[in-house]
């Protein structure tokens, strides 16, 4: 019996070392990704302010925190929106160009039908179309509306004419629906995930960083 409680103890202990383990570096990797976003101020501060998006700019810097972390050419993923389709993009400041005005166009969409800045931000990954539809039902983003839009608009169809389905392993899918997007449907989870890149974003800049953004102390609502 003693034996048993030992081992349970050692195997307490291994578990509590690999979760701390773990902690440190998903706290690494998140501060690494953050320098890199703010490596891209200067650019997004200039565009943002040409293009009338200043109040944005958290909004902006999330996107790009889950576009790409501030990795690679294209770090707001911009080439489909601006060219019909991946990978036209050549540096980052045209990235960040088409990105921004792509987003002030949902933003200027969104607001003249009423709805949330969530939509806008959703549309930033469904397109412009969704806009429509939030306005159709609502005016306000829900993880439940994105997932019907892209089920019913966006994702692919088997030979049944079902939606095609494929796992995606991320902690707020895995509680949701256990797991999974529709084939071709975009990410109905778009929203949440800049939403809470955006905290990330405050928290580390605040407590790690130590960068005195303004926006650090943006209300990022929960609208959604």
């Amino acid at each position: 019996m003693s034996f048993i409680k030992r081992l349970s103890k050692k195997i307490a202990v291994l578990v509590l070392v690999i979760i701390g383990l773990l902690s440190c570096f998903m706290l690494w990797h998140t501060y690494r990704q953050t320098k890199q976003v703010n490596a891209l101020t200067p650019m997004v501060e200039k565009v943002a302010q040409q293009e009338g998006m200043t109040e944005y700019i958290p909004y902006i810097d999330g996107i790009i925190f889950t576009e790409s972390a501030g990795t690679g050419i294209d770090v707001m993923q911009a080439s489909e929106s601006k060219y019909g389709k991946r990978g036209n993009v050549l540096t980052k400041q045209e990235s960040v160009d088409a990105g921004i005005r792509f987003l002030k166009e949902a933003i200027m969409q969104a607001q003249a039908k009423h709805c949330d800045i969530w939509t806008a931000i959703q549309a930033y990954n469904f397109g412009l179309n969704y806009v429509d539809y939030v306005a159709q039902h609502g005016g306000k983003n829900s993880i439940q509306l994105a997932e019907q839009y892209s089920k019913n608009y966006l994702a692919a169809k088997d030979g049944s004419g079902e939606s095609e389905r494929y796992r995606y392993l991320h902690f707020d899918a895995l509680f949701y629906n256990g797991g999974y997007l529709y084939r071709n449907g975009g990410n109905f989870f778009y929203a949440d995930k800049v939403k809470h890149n955006m905290k990330l974003i405050q928290w580390m800049n605040r407590w790690l960083i130590g960068i005195p953004k303004e926006y650090n102390e943006i209300d990022v609502r929960e609208e959604n």
